[in-house]
């Protein structure tokens, strides 16, 4: 296995566990900000919808501008099925005010449910839910992953490439070279130049270092040649 071949599997086994990492955490990070801004545009419009007295219909009207949803009224003690009904079911026992959450739907189909009760005089109270369908708000979700991979998938590929290059130019060709020399040293071939290189590196200090070693072993083979004659 060739010194560039195991340069670039550590390169992509590094480059591949990174990928991975990041994108987990960056999927999950982005799905948590996009419940969260569909959270707090589903609050503002139900609080709007309280201060300027808007009934559920033109409410809807009003939370569709900022996210897909659905807002609804109805009496406490009316049965409610779905996510709905689950959302509902909280406030039963307790004295929460307001229940927040995502819930899965039989079909599979998540939705944010926030459910809030409304006090009337004379009444068990009402209860206003907002339900925004997360399948879009989660699609910007996969867009914006796409793209944050794919750049960092041409981040990586320009990398690579310039890696390479280096390595090719500063390490492989210089060792192939040097390679080739002793190869021909070791059969008393002394007819190709010395290796040349410009650079004070550890290539260079290698080549200076092989370039000794040359001339050392060129001049005791000529004195043991002239001591056979």
């Amino acid at each position: 296995m060739g010194l560039r071949l195991k340069f670039n599997l550590i390169l992509l086994l590094v480059f591949s566990a990174g990928f991975i990492t990041v994108g987990v955490v960056a999927q999950r990070y982005l799905e948590r900000q996009a419940v969260a801004d569909a959270e707090r545009a589903a609050l503002l419009t139900l609080d709007a919808a309280v201060l300027g007295n808007i009934d559920a219909r033109s409410a809807t009207a009003l939370g569709s501008r900022l996210v897909e949803m659905k807002i609804r009224e109805f009496p406490l003690d009316k049965m409610q099925s779905g996510v709905e009904g689950e959302a509902i079911a909280r406030f039963k026992g307790n004295n929460n005010t307001q229940v927040s959450d995502v819930f899965t739907s039989i079909s599979g189909e998540k939705r944010l449910v926030i459910a809030r009760r409304i006090s009337v005089p004379d009444d068990l109270g009402k209860i206003r839910v907002a339900s925004v369908d997360l399948l879009p708000v989660l699609g910007t979700v996969k867009s914006a992953l796409t793209a944050l991979m794919s750049s960092l998938g041409a981040v990586f590929f320009a990398v690579f490439f310039v890696l390479n290059l280096m390595l090719d130019r500063m390490i492989v060709r210089p060792v192939s070279e040097m390679a080739k020399q002793a190869d021909a040293v070791s059969i008393g071939d002394f007819s190709i130049p010395e290796f040349k290189s410009d650079t004070k590196d550890e290539v260079g200090v290698l080549a200076i270092a092989f370039n000794r070693m040359r001339r050392s072993t060129e001049e005791a083979i000529k004195l043991l040649q002239n001591e056979t004659l």
